[in-house]
C-alpha cells in the first residue's frame, strides 16, 4: 500500500487534499495510508521516513515548506515530494530541494489527478532494492542511488555520499537497473539518469562526480538521458 504524508497547516486545504486522495482511490479501486502533519516542525519531529509520497505546503508558520524540505534532504531522505503553493514562482525554488512537482492553490481535482498519477508512476519505478552488506542488508530505492560501480568481484553502490559494497557483478544487476532509469557509462559503471546535472561532449556530471562516456555506450546513454529529460 502506498503511504502518503500531508504537511499542510490550512485545515480547508488539508481536508480538500484528503478528499481528493480518497476520491481518486475510489475511482482507481486503490487504498492509501495517509498521515497528516500540521506544520514543518511537527513533520520533522515525527516523520519516520516511512512514506512513499509527501504533499507539502510551502507557506507554513515557524518553518516554511522549502526549509522543511531542505532539512529532510540533509537527512538523506529522497522521498517523492510535491509542493502545494498559492504562488507558482515559489514552487520553482522547490527544484533546489529535488521536488518532484507542485500544485497551485486553489486545487483543481483534474490537475491533482494528473500530478498524482505521475507521482505514483515514479514511485512504482522506485521500488525497494536490498544491498547485501556484512551481517545484513541495506534497503534503498533505486532513485536514491547516484551510481553503481563494478570493481573486480564487488559492486559499489553510491548512495547520498555513502558507499555500500556487496559481492556481485554488473551483469547480474544490469537488467534490473536499466529498467529503473539508469544507463551504462561504460561496462563497469551505471549512472542514475535523474542525478545527471550536466552533459558536455563525452563528460557526464552527476552530483559532483564526473564520468567519461565510453564510445561504445555513448549513443544509448544519451538516448536514455534525452528520454528521461522529456518525462
Amino acid at each position: 500500500m502506498i503511504s502518503i504524508a500531508v504537511v499542510e497547516d490550512d485545515q480547508e486545504y488539508q481536508k480538500q487534499l484528503l478528499q481528493y486522495i480518497e476520491q481518486y482511490g475510489k475511482e482507481q479501486e486503490a487504498q492509501y495510508k495517509i498521515t497528516v502533519f500540521q506544520n514543518g516542525m511537527n513533520f520533522l519531529d515525527d516523520y519516520k521516513g516511512d512514506c512513499d509520497l509527501i504533499f507539502m505546503d510551502i507557506a507554513m508558520p515557524h518553518m516554511d515548506g522549502l526549509e522543511t524540505a531542505a532539512a529532510l534532504r540533509k537527512r538523506g531522505d529522497n522521498t517523492c515530494l510535491i509542493f502545494i503553493t498559492s504562488m507558482a514562482q515559489y514552487a520553482l525554488k522547490g527544484y533546489e530541494v529535488n521536488a518532484f512537482d507542485f500544485l497551485v492553490k486553489p486545487l483543481a481535482y483534474e490537475l491533482f489527478c494528473i500530478k498524482f498519477e505521475k507521482a505514483l508512476s515514479h514511485i512504482d519505478r522506485s521500488e525497494a532494492y536490498y544491498i547485501k552488506i556484512p551481517n545484513g542488508a541495506k534497503k534503498v530505492s533505486p532513485g536514491q542511488i547516484t551510481y553503481i560501480e563494478s570493481n573486480k568481484h564487488y559492486l559499489e553502490f553510491h548512495v547520498h555520499g555513502d558507499v555500500y559494497k556487496m559481492r556481485g557483478t554488473m551483469k547480474e544487476i544490469q537488467e534490473y537497473f536499466l529498467a529503473s532509469h539508469f544507463a551504462l557509462v561504460n561496462s563497469s559503471i551505471l549512472v542514475n539518469l535523474s542525478m545527471v546535472d550536466e552533459w558536455k561532449g563525452n563528460e557526464i556530471k552527476a552530483t559532483g562526480q564526473t564520468f567519461v562516456l565510453s564510445q561504445k555506450y555513448k549513443k544509448e546513454f544519451l538516448d536514455r538521458l534525452t528520454l528521461q529529460m522529456g518525462q
